[in-house]
């Protein structure tokens, strides 16, 4: 019995395993975190928002970059994604007024930066394609923009539960 426990835990967390993103083949998982690109030039909030209503997980923002190997294959994906070798992509970035701390969509302080420059003069955060460094520039610029969400906190959908159930069956010849 513990044996079938077992290796129902490793079944599970096998399939889990194989999909980390929402059952989108455009979601690119980078380190830790799952990515949708939209090439539709919106400023900043307009951004922000379509994350929280038309990205695939309903706990989607804009783009949360916590480390240098997301943020270089961001850059690397995005200019591929908006066909554009040299050009900035909103991220979730920003600080209310000059006089704030920047803090991410989720509303945290910055833990990781990558600012191409040491006193950035504007309060909204965009990407640039070339090298994936940051850069501050005016809330109603129109650019594509990148959303993410972390695949723990994607709820699986009924549509997964008869093939794991099946596999399950079949496992123990029920």
């Amino acid at each position: 019995m513990i044996f079938h426990l077992i290796l129902v835990y490793f079944l599970i967390s096998f399939v889990q395993a194989q999909n980390k993103c929402i059952t989108n083949d455009d979601d690119r998982y980078i380190d830790g975190a799952c990515f949708t690109f939209f090439n539709i030039p919106l400023n900043f909030t307009a951004a922000q928002e379509y994350c929280q209503h038309h990205a695939p997980s309903a706990w989607s923002i804009l783009a949360k970059e916590t480390s240098d190997t997301q943020a270089i294959w961001l850059a690397k994906i995005a200019v591929t994604e908006f066909e554009m070798n040299s050009g900035y992509f909103w991220i979730g970035v920003y600080r209310e007024t000059t006089y704030d701390n920047f803090k991410t969509m989720d509303g945290f302080y910055l833990r990781y930066q990558r600012f191409a420059v040491m006193n950035p003069s504007m309060n909204y955060v965009a990407a640039r394609t070339s090298d994936g460094k940051w850069y501050t520039l005016p809330e109603e610029r129109r650019l594509p923009f990148v959303c993410s969400y972390y695949p723990t906190n994607v709820v699986q959908t009924a549509a997964n539960a008869p093939r794991v159930l099946k596999s399950l069956k079949e496992l123990f010849y029920l």
